[in-house]
């Protein structure tokens, strides 16, 4: 085993065990898709390109440097194409340790017809853990280009969807939580669409979202978005955008 994997064993092997998940829950399929751990001391874990992520196994795992560059891979094995995407939101969001990006159908849709209902305030666990999930423009896959689309939404959320593409989730800790947290989005949006569907979609009033503040305080949780920003709920969801 190389020393980078003995020193980094149990992250990895949870970057891929929730790899797989993510392959078992059809958030993904064949080669799609592209999860990250951030070590925090110059390390990021990555997934590899060309593998489907339900045979992803610990020595899959690539270990590269907060500029792209290979630190350990396999024979056989490369960085996903998409990890000047990672790196660059890492850069922005230090606080960030794990990314998920994925194309899980329901998100996926509404990433293809518009998804700005989904940076609405609609669900209350949602609106604490996730922020408005923003939308960046299309933009060429394994691209620098895709990668800086991200910049002017990363200080007001911790969930992007990409148009045309997939979404990309981040959080503070570690790739399980991520997952959780892409879960989460999901089951919004399909309850979005059922809402459509049956009535129309009516959004917690904006006082409402000031209360539910008071919910992040108690669980001793800090605001969506870039920390550094010290944003509140309610200029996430009314005044930024």
């Amino acid at each position: 085993m190389h020393e980078l994997q003995e020193k980094y064993s149990a992250q990895i092997r949870e970057l891929a065990d929730v790899s797989v998940k993510c392959g078992k829950l059809g958030f993904v399929a064949s080669h799609g898709g592209n999860l990250s751990i951030n070590t925090g001391d110059g390390v990021i874990l990555i997934t590899p390109t060309k593998v489907a992520k339900e045979d992803l196994r610990f020595e899959d795992i690539v270990l590269v440097d907060p500029d792209g560059k290979i630190l350990y891979a396999a024979d056989g094995r490369k960085p996903t194409g998409e990890t000047p995407m990672h790196t660059f939101i890492y850069r922005k969001r230090p606080d960030l340790r794990s990314l998920v990006h994925a194309h899980p159908p329901y998100l996926t849709g509404f990433s293809i017809s518009g998804g700005e209902i989904l940076a609405r305030p609609i669900l209350p666990e949602p609106c604490i853990e996730l922020g408005p999930i923003l939308s960046i423009p299309y933009a060429e896959p394994v691209s620098d280009t895709l990668a800086k689309c991200f910049e002017s939404v990363l200080p007001y959320s911790n969930a992007w969807l990409m148009k045309n593409h997939g979404i990309t989730i981040g959080s503070d800790q570690g790739v399980a939580r991520t997952l959780g947290l892409l879960q989460m989005a999901e089951a919004m949006a399909q309850s979005v669409l059922t809402a459509q569907m049956t009535g129309g979609v009516h959004e917690i009033p904006q006082e409402e979202v000031r209360n539910l503040s008071r919910v992040l305080e108690g669980r001793g949780l800090p605001c969506p978005g870039d920390p550094r920003r010290n944003a509140t709920l309610v200029s996430l969801f009314f005044e930024n955008f």
